[in-house]
């Protein structure tokens, strides 16, 4: 599995890994999924402020580190791990929020909105880490 996943080019490794996730999950995960994208999708409507171009590129980061990983070693429990970034982004989105003008409410809304979400995320990740930690190594979803 490895040597052909390693062979794939970075387009259709982050192809297959969305497909995965929105073709193999189960519905519970496809809509979480979905959720997540969505929600860090958004950045784009508000693209004119740092706290979403910020999240642009570390969403970007973490895709690319996605499919990297996923070429190497396939769909296996440590992908999530590329999340990391969000993990500083978060924090600083959050120290940033009473800075914000009270008018600009959809952005604030929307703000609130990822740093749940991407909490959420990331504790998904870190039981994911755990798990491969305690052994579950192999990919456990193949396209």
């Amino acid at each position: 599995m490895a040597s052909n996943a390693m062979r794939i080019g970075m387009f259709r490794s982050v192809v297959e890994l969305f497909g995965i996730v929105f073709v193999r999950f189960h519905p519970g995960g496809r809509i979480w999924a979905a959720w997540l994208v969505a929600v860090n999708a958004a950045c784009l409507l508000f693209i004119q402020h740092a706290e979403a171009q910020v999240t642009l590129a570390a969403v970007g980061v973490a895709v690319l580190a996605q499919a990297l990983i996923y070429q190497r070693k396939g769909f296996i429990r440590l992908l999530g791990v590329t999340h990391v970034l969000w993990i500083p982004m978060l924090i600083w989105i959050a120290s940033r929020l009473d800075t914000l003008p009270r008018e600009e409410s959809a952005f604030r809304a929307w703000l609130i909105v990822l740093i749940a979400t991407n909490a959420g995320s990331l504790a998904i990740d870190a039981w994911d880490a755990t798990r491969f930690i305690l052994g579950e190594r192999r990919p456990y979803y193949v396209w």
